[in-house]
Order: structure tokens, then sequence, then C-alpha cells
């Protein structure tokens, strides 16, 4: 077997169909989700479609997307956002928007308030999964066509939104067909979450999340995820060059036809590389 924690980036394209693009820092990154999905949008209103895609909470800074839609004149009223998932308390219940983990406030806050008036997205097009009706999600995607792109990170453990790793007991078939429900978060979850959303503030993260499932993000018709860490630089060998499995749920994109990844170059380097902890640039 391929030790696919020594292939370096320039060999990546020799041992996927996955396109790659390496990029300098987490800013030209987010330059790069907001230059495709502007086109998007451009390209399904010309046809007189919605553009509909999931968004993750985190591993993107929506401010480049807002700042594009108004310097091009470019409404979100043609956009339709899913977003991978919304915490939840210990009863199973949406935490409320004025909780400091709400993924909602988020997006009212780093996208929302970010576009001109005329800009808005309807507040009706943002879907997060709901514990008290798990069926949204997928009436959303029905009503609209299905998903154009599912946009994404993984995290430490290789969990592709929510979905976490899976006892062997689990056959892939099985995870591939789960859908949007509650789970509870991991310690490993719930630390990466802190590490990176909270300043290391273990306390403040809720015990569970409302995720949208492998079959949603399996059924866009394109996935494109994203890199910055240095932590990544494993995760995302380890996902897309090792075996699928649903012990390490992102490796399941290799099944997906229409795959890109977008890397920096702290994500790119072979890991390890330093015994020191390092940044993202």
């Amino acid at each position: 077997m391929m030790n696919y924690y020594a292939l370096a980036a320039a060999e990546f394209s020799q041992h996927s169909k996955i396109q790659f693009n390496f990029v300098e820092t987490h800013a030209d990154l987010c330059r790069v989700f907001a230059r495709e999905l502007v086109d998007l949008i451009k390209a399904q209103r010309a046809q007189g479609k919605m553009a509909v895609v999931i968004l993750p909470v985190g591993p993107l800074d929506f401010g480049a997307f807002a700042e594009l839609c108004n310097q091009e004149n470019v409404s979100c009223e043609s956009l339709v956002i899913i977003s991978m998932d919304e915490y939840c308390d210990a009863n199973d219940k949406p935490i409320p928007f004025e909780h400091p983990a709400s993924f909602r406030a988020f997006y009212q806050h780093d996208l929302m308030d970010r576009l001109d008036r005329d800009k808005k997205l309807p507040p009706n097009q943002l879907a997060l999964p709901n514990p008290d009706d798990l069926g949204l999600v997928q009436r959303t995607i029905e009503k609209f066509g299905g998903v154009d792109i599912v946009y994404g990170g993984l995290g430490i453990n290789g969990h592709f939104a929510f979905n976490l790793p899976q006892p062997p007991r689990v056959d892939l078939e099985t995870f591939k067909n789960m859908s949007v429900r509650v789970i509870e978060l991991s310690g490993a979850d719930i630390a990466q979450m802190a590490i990176g959303g909270t300043g290391g503030n273990l306390e403040i993260i809720p015990p569970k999340a409302c995720t949208v499932g492998m079959k949603e993000l399996l059924g866009a018709k394109k996935i494109h995820l994203t890199f910055m860490r240095s932590w990544h630089a494993g995760v995302l060998r380890r996902a897309l060059f090792g075996p699928v499995t649903p012990t390490f749920p992102g490796s399941l994109v290799q099944l997906h036809p229409n795959v890109t990844a977008t890397i920096t170059s702290i994500a790119a380097q072979l890991p390890p590389f330093s015994i020191l902890q390092q940044s993202v640039k």
C-alpha cells in the first residue's frame, strides 16, 4: 500500500482524479471560493435557475464572497444556502441565535450583514439542519432541483460536516445513505472546534449537532474541499489517497465523480514538517 503521508503535493494528480488547486494563504483560498460561487450564481441565473450550495461554518470567511457580490452587482436572490450543520443542546434542541457558537448567527454577521441591501439573501433561502424538522433539508434540495456544489473541509478525525467516524460494524452503503440527523459530538470534535473557533474554550462548545448526512453531501453535483491548516497536511492525504472507509468519513469523497480540492501552502507540506506548532499564514 502506498504511504500516502509521504506523498508530495506535486504528485497528487498522478494518484487521483481530483482536481487540485494550490494557493498560498487562507485569504487566497477564500477568494477562490468567492469567485467560483459568484460565477455559479451568474450562470444559473442566466438559465433561470437557482444556485444551491451546502456551506460550512468555520473554514471559510464569507467576506470575500460578499465583497465580490457587492462589487459585481450580483444579488443573492438567486442563491439557496444549506448549512452543513447547527449545534444543539443536550435535549436535541437548536441552540439560540444569541449563543456564541450559533451557526445561524455566523451567517448573519459574516455574510448577511456584509451584503448591500439589494444583494441580500432572502431569509427563507437559508436552511439549517433542524432537529425539529429533519426533512427540511431534503425538501429544500428537492424544491430547487438538487445541490450544485458542496464546500467544506474535513475534521482531524476525518469528519465531513458532522458525519463522525463510524465503528467497523457500519458498512459503506449504510453510511453513504445516512441523512440529516442529530449526533453527539466526540471529544476530538469538541477539542477541534475549541482550538479553531473559541480560543480553547471547551465548555462553550455545545454537546450535540444536527448535521446533513453523507447522502446529501455525496448527492451534490460537485464537491469542493478546502484545506488550510497545518494538521490538514495529514488529514487530506489520509482522506484523498487512503482507503475508503466509514471509519474516516472524508475518504468517501473518493467515490464522487467531480471533486476539487483547494490547498494552502501550509496544508500542502509533508507531515510532519516540524515538531513545532504551526499557524495559518
